[in-house]
């Protein structure tokens, strides 16, 4: 898939502004707070159905005009060989998605045929974060490219959410245990299709990680990984799940009621990364940690090439910034087969690119200055 043009209208610091993009390398620079980063969470906005930045729409409206009471996010794209018109239209916080000039309610039809990863300075931490990091890598990357999980995902935190707050009522009021159990067979319903979707993810990612993480390491290092759950010791299906996730409900029922959470369940599970063989937040250095954080999300481009066919589109964050030479052209290399959009300060690293591959774009105060 290729984005050929990309329009912001009062998004951010964009009044009105179209972008033409190279099916390749696009870098975007500029001075800091110019407009770079809201023209990917733009892009990374029709594509996915959410901000990275903000869970709060109003704020990705620009702001100091009264009269605004919306944005638009559009893009031309063309995917197998077929043009698309998308758009998301935001008008008194209701969302609404156009593929080809027809309405929905639904993101996932522009889904279907948009698809970004976005890389950022803040997963180079993945490795060395703590475990709510990490699953919330493993919770986007997956929803990425399966919509079918997302939903899932919802459910099971407002069960989540509904159930603690429960517990904390019961504590005050223990009569109201009974209305538990409805909300544990949502939790247990919905907690073993996550944990069934992440094994399946895992699987793959271990895979591709791997691999890309030995050409990143030169072969020195060996990448592994493996999902830690507090329900499971190795892969079960989902029945086998439910009923170990209903069962250690039931059990803890009294510790939970007594910390006001829901101790046990996917959402306190972690995404274990070991370097030959020795745990990597613990062990590696800040070095080996990056480089692992890397091989991680350039998986994905490899994972979704071959669960479609297609390539998706790469948004780097002033990530080049954050590494040194070697695994900044390790990582250049990778782009050259897919279409980037790159953020940065210096664009020097644009000349190992022919002219020809590449669009180099300069914003200034949500303007594009030279083109």
């Amino acid at each position: 898939m290729i984005v050929k043009r990309l329009s912001l209208r009062h998004f951010r610091n964009y009044r009105d502004e179209t972008f033409e993009l190279s099916p390749r390398i696009n870098v975007i620079t500029g001075a800091n707070a110019q407009g770079k980063t809201n023209m990917l969470e733009g892009l990374f906005l029709l594509s996915r159905g959410y901000s990275h930045r903000t869970n709060h729409t109003a704020d990705l409206m620009m702001q100091g005009d009264a009269s605004l009471n919306g944005f638009a996010v559009e893009a031309e794209a063309e995917t197998k060989g077929i043009h698309h018109r998308l758009a998301l239209q935001v008008k008194d916080g209701h969302k609404t998605w156009v593929v080809d000039g027809h309405s929905s309610r639904r993101q996932r039809d522009v889904h279907k045929l948009l698809h970004t990863i976005l890389f950022e300075p803040d997963d180079l931490r993945i490795v060395k974060a703590g475990p709510a990091r990490r699953r919330q890598f493993i919770d986007e990357e997956i929803s990425g490219y399966l919509p079918g999980y997302l939903p899932v995902l919802k459910n099971y935190k407002k069960a989540l959410s509904q159930r603690n707050a429960l517990l904390k009522e019961i504590r005050r009021s223990p009569s109201m245990a009974v209305l538990l159990e409805g909300w544990d067979e949502q939790l247990v319903e919905n907690g073993a299709k996550l944990v069934v979707y992440r094994l399946a993810y895992l699987k793959r990612l271990n895979e591709t990680a791997k691999a890309l993480h030995a050409s990143l390491s030169d072969h020195r290092e060996q990448l592994s990984l493996s999902y830690s759950s507090n329900l499971i010791a190795e892969a079960a299906d989902q029945t086998a799940i439910q009923k170990r996730f209903a069962e250690k409900l039931k059990a803890g029922r009294d510790e939970d009621i007594a910390k006001g959470s829901t101790v046990c369940g996917p959402h306190v599970d972690d995404l274990l990364i070991a370097i030959d063989g020795m745990e990597a937040r613990k062990f590696a250095s800040q070095g080996q940690q990056r480089t692992a954080a890397i091989a991680l999300k350039l998986s994905q481009i490899d994972i979704y090439q071959k669960m479609t066919g297609d390539w998706p589109i790469v948004l780097l964050d002033d990530i080049l910034s954050e590494l040194d030479d070697r695994r900044q052209e390790k990582i250049l290399e990778i782009l050259g087969q897919t279409q980037a959009l790159i953020t940065c300060t210096d664009s020097r690293f644009a000349d190992r690119y022919p002219e020809e591959m590449k669009r180099i774009v300069t914003v200034q105060n949500g303007h594009q200055i030279s083109q």
